[in-house]
C-alpha cells in the first residue's frame, strides 16, 4: 500500500516541478515624460523658427540660433556666438522639469558641448531646485570644470539635491567669453542620494587615512607630522589650501605644517595669495626684524591675512630666521598696482628723467587709462631698468614689477587672476632654483585642474608639485557679509556631502591619502571617485545656499586634511595713530 501510494506523490511533486515558473519582475514604473521638454533641440520654435521649442533663451552680446550644420546627433543644435561686445555679456538657454518625481532626489543633467576660440570666459551647465519665492536651495554651475578653447563635442553635467521644499527645478546651457559654442542632447537623469557609508566602505577608508595631534603650532609633538616625509617626498612645491579664508583651524594647521617643513626639510620660501610687492615687504620683520608686523600684514590690503594666526606664523618666521634668514615671505598676487609703482618710484629717487615718466605713469592710472594707452609708457620704464645700472638680481625684480602693473590692467575675465598668479609664482622659482616653496592659498586656486593656478603650477612642475586641500564638518568662519566682517556659521555636513561622510570615521583631525585612493581605485571608494558635494566659502558669508559644490575631489588635490570643527579667526584691528 505505501510503495502505490508513493507513486502518485512523486509524480505529482515531478509535475509541480515541472510547472514551476521564476516569478515576473515588476516592471519598472515609467518615468516622468520629458518628451515636450524638446531636449535634442529638435523642434523649432513655431513662432520662430530660429529658436528651440520650449526653451528660454537670454543673448546680452550673443547670437542664438538652431544650427542645422554642426550637431551631435539628429538635424538640429543650438548655437551661441559671441557679437564682439565684451561689457556684461551673457548667453544662456534654460528649460524646467517637473518637480514631483524628483523630490528627495539627485538630479543630473547631461548634454554634449563643442566650442570653438573659447577665451576669457567658458561655457558649461548649470541647474538648481528653488523654493519659495524662488529661494535657492541647491545649484551647480560646472563651478571651474566648464570648458574653456577648442573642444570636440564633449560631453558634461551638473547636478542638484532637489530637497522636499523645492517647488521648481530649472536647468540649462550657458556662455560667457569670445568663441562659439553649440549644445545638443540634453539627458536628465536621477538617482537616491548616498546617504552613509557601508562598514567595507568605512573600512576601506580608513586605510588611506593619516591621524594628526593638533591643528596647533604647539612646538610640541611632531611624531604624526612624520607621514608628511613620504607624502611629499621629493617635490619642491608644497601647496597649502582653505576652504575658508577665516577658519582658525585651517590657518594654525597651515602654520603647524609650514614649522615642520621648514624645519625638518629645508622649505626657505613661503608664497602666499597676496599682493606681489607688498607681500615681500614683510622680510623687512621677518628676515630683518624692522617695522611692526601687523601694519605689514595689513599693507597687503585685505582682512583675510590680517588675522592673529596669520600674525604668530610671521613672529614665527622671525624666530626661525634669527639670526641667520632661512626662510622668506613672499606672495604671487595681481589684484593692485600700487605697490608695483612704489617699487619703481623708490628705485628710481632721485633719477629725474624717470620720476617724470613715473609721474605719468601715476597719473594715467588715476585717470583709469586702459592698458592700450599705458603700455607705452611701460616699455619706457621697462627701457629704462635695461640699460640701468642695477644689480641683475634688482633689474628682474623692477621688471616683474612692470609686469604686475600690466596684470593689473587686463581685462580680468575668469581664468586670467589664475593664470598670473602662476606666472608670478613661477618667476619666484625661477629667480629661487635651489629653494623649496610653500604655497598659500585658496582651494580652488591650488587645484590640479580645470585651468587655474594649480593647474598650471602642476603642468609646469609636474611631480615636483603637491596639493593639500582642507576641509571641515561643522563650526563657524569669519567672513565679510551682512553683518560685515564677523563671525559666521557654517552649514553643518548633512548626508550626502563629502565631510559628512568623512565624519563617520570618527577622527577629529587627519589627512586623507588621494592620490593612493585614486591610483588603488579600490571597489568600496567608487563613490568617492564621483563628483561629491563639498564645503566652499572663501572669503563671503550668508551664503549657505551654495556652501557645498560639486567636486571630483581624487582630481582636485592629492591629500586632503580633515577638521571636525572650525572657530572664526581672529582679525585684528590697525592703530590710526
Amino acid at each position: 500500500m505505501s510503495r502505490i501510494l508513493k507513486i502518485p506523490v512523486i509524480l505529482l511533486s515531478l509535475f509541480f516541478f515541472s510547472c514551476k515558473t521564476e516569478p515576473v519582475p515588476e516592471p519598472e514604473p515609467p518615468g516622468p515624460d520629458l518628451s515636450g521638454l524638446n531636449l535634442g533641440f529638435e523642434v523649432r520654435h513655431p513662432s520662430d523658427p530660429s529658436w528651440p521649442a520650449n526653451w528660454g533663451l537670454g543673448k546680452n552680446g550673443y547670437t542664438i540660433v538652431l544650427d542645422n550644420n554642426e550637431k551631435h546627433s539628429g538635424q538640429l543644435s543650438l548655437k551661441m556666438e559671441w557679437l564682439g561686445n565684451p561689457n556684461n555679456a551673457f548667453g544662456i538657454c534654460t528649460n524646467s522639469l517637473p518637480i514631483e518625481p524628483y523630490l528627495g532626489k539627485v538630479v543630473e543633467i547631461k548634454a554634449w558641448i563643442k566650442t570653438k576660440g573659447v577665451e576669457n570666459g567658458y561655457a558649461g551647465l548649470w541647474c538648481g531646485a528653488y523654493g519659495e519665492n524662488n529661494k535657492i536651495l541647491g545649484y551647480d554651475y560646472m563651478y571651474s570644470r566648464r570648458l574653456i578653447g577648442d573642444n570636440d563635442w564633449t560631453q558634461v553635467s551638473a547636478r542638484v539635491e532637489v530637497s522636499k521644499e523645492a517647488r521648481s527645478i530649472r536647468f540649462g546651457g550657458e556662455f560667457n567669453g569670445t568663441g562659439t559654442v553649440w549644445f545638443d542632447d540634453f539627458e536628465i537623469v536621477s538617482s537616491e542620494p548616498k546617504t552613509s557609508l557601508s562598514q567595507a566602505e568605512m573600512a576601506a577608508l580608513k586605510r588611506y587615512v593619516y591621524p594628526l595631534r593638533t591643528c596647533e603650532p604647539d612646538g610640541g609633538d611632531t611624531k604624526d607630522l612624520i607621514i608628511l616625509d613620504q607624502l611629499i617626498g621629493s617635490s619642491k612645491v608644497v601647496a597649502l589650501g582653505e576652504n575658508s579664508h577665516g577658519s582658525s583651524e585651517i590657518f594654525n594647521m597651515k602654520n603647524r605644517l609650514i614649522q615642520y617643513l621648514a624645519e625638518n626639510h629645508d622649505f626657505d620660501i613661503f608664497s602666499i595669495e597676496g599682493a606681489m610687492p607688498e607681500a615681500y615687504r614683510l622680510n623687512d620683520y621677518t628676515v630683518l626684524g624692522e617695522g611692526d608686523p601687523r601694519n605689514l600684514i595689513a599693507g597687503m590690503y585685505f582682512w583675510t591675512w590680517r588675522t592673529e594666526e596669520m600674525l604668530n606664523m610671521v613672529e614665527w618666521m622671525r624666530r626661525h630666521n634669527d639670526p641667520t634668514p632661512r626662510i622668506y615671505y613672499t606672495g604671487f598676487d595681481m589684484q593692485s598696482y600700487t605697490g608695483a609703482v612704489d617699487e619703481l618710484s623708490n628705485a628710481f629717487k632721485g633719477v629725474i628723467e624717470v620720476e617724470t615718466l613715473i609721474g605719468d605713469l601715476k597719473k594715467m592710472l588715476s585717470d583709469k587709462a586702459g592698458i592700450n594707452a599705458i603700455d607705452p609708457l611701460l616699455l619706457l620704464l621697462q627701457d629704462r631698468i635695461e640699460i640701468s645700472s642695477f644689480e641683475p638680481s634688482q633689474k628682474a625684480w623692477l621688471l616683474q614689477n612692470i609686469v604686475i602693473i600690466r596684470q593689473c590692467l587686463t581685462p580680468t575675465y575668469t581664468g586670467s587672476r589664475d593664470k598670473f598668479m602662476a606666472e608670478n609664482f613661477i618667476w619666484i622659482t625661477e629667480q629661487n632654483t635651489d629653494s623649496k616653496f610653500i604655497i598659500w592659498a585658496h582651494n580652488f586656486h591650488i587645484m590640479k585642474v580645470d585651468d587655474v593656478m594649480g593647474s598650471h603650477l602642476a603642468q609646469k612642475l609636474g611631480g615636483d608639485y603637491k596639493a593639500f586641500g582642507f576641509t571641515f564638518f561643522e563650526g563657524s568662519y569669519t567672513a565679510y557679509g551682512s553683518r560685515g566682517v564677523t563671525s559666521y556659521e557654517a552649514l553643518t555636513a548633512y548626508p550626502g556631502t563629502l565631510e559628512y561622510f568623512l565624519n563617520q570615521l570618527n577622527e577629529p583631525l587627519f589627512i586623507l591619502d588621494l592620490k593612493k585612493i585614486k591610483s588603488d581605485n579600490h571597489q568600496d571608494l567608487q563613490w568617492l571617485m564621483e563628483n561629491l558635494r563639498c564645503r566652499e566659502i572663501g572669503s563671503l558669508g550668508d551664503i549657505r545656499t551654495y556652501e557645498f559644490i560639486y567636486r571630483k575631489i581624487v582630481d582636485d588635490f592629492d591629500y586632503l586634511i580633515f577638521i571636525k570643527r572650525s572657530s572664526p579667526s581672529a582679525v585684528f584691528e590697525i592703530s590710526s595713530d
